[in-house]
């Protein structure tokens, strides 16, 4: 959904958007990922458009312990305001402030909510979810599922060469 800025009131504009996500280039981060919900307000400013709002949506991860299907929920709220190319780059080297930090560019005028959504739900997504706090995880050596049963296997605690140099730790 793209949204020029000439649409965008002088008293700015109020967005409700449900996205379904269909993005390339990001297939095994989710099993599924549901229609996501996403209010906006976008107002003209003299350097781009402030956008300000909130998204939620819901996917199901595998567990990074067990590798079990676990529903997340995802969801933030944004501030940022999208410049011109022109504003946004300098031909010299410089350190960013802390204010432009939450600014992003547009083409030709014309905020792509679609892209922003997007890369917003990729970023709040958590990296190591877990089904439970207290996951066991999966045995490394016959790969059970240590949250459902034990298993019997022998662990050997190290490597048997390196016993007489065990006195020295």
């Amino acid at each position: 959904m793209l949204v020029e800025r000439s649409q965008i009131p002088p008293e700015g504009l109020d967005l409700e958007v449900r996205e379904e996500p269909r993005w390339e280039g990001v297939e095994g981060l989710w099993l599924s990922l549901a229609p996501i919900e996403a209010s906006f307000h976008l107002e003209r400013k003299v350097n781009g458009i402030l956008a300000s709002g909130a998204f939620t949506t819901a996917a199901v991860v595998l567990c990074s312990r067990c590798s079990e299907p676990v529903s997340v929920s995802v969801s933030d709220q944004f501030a940022i305001l999208f410049t011109g190319a022109s504003e946004a780059f300098r031909a010299e080297e410089s350190e960013l402030s802390a204010a432009e930090m939450d600014v992003d560019v547009m083409q030709d005028d014309r905020l792509d909510v679609s892209r922003f959504l997007r890369e917003n739900v990729l970023l709040s997504l958590p990296l190591q979810p877990l089904c439970r706090a207290e996951c066991r995880g999966l045995c490394p050596h016959c790969g059970i599922n240590l949250n459902e049963t034990s298993c019997r296997c022998q662990v050997q605690e190290g490597d048997p060469r390196l016993l007489p140099l065990q006195h020295l730790l």
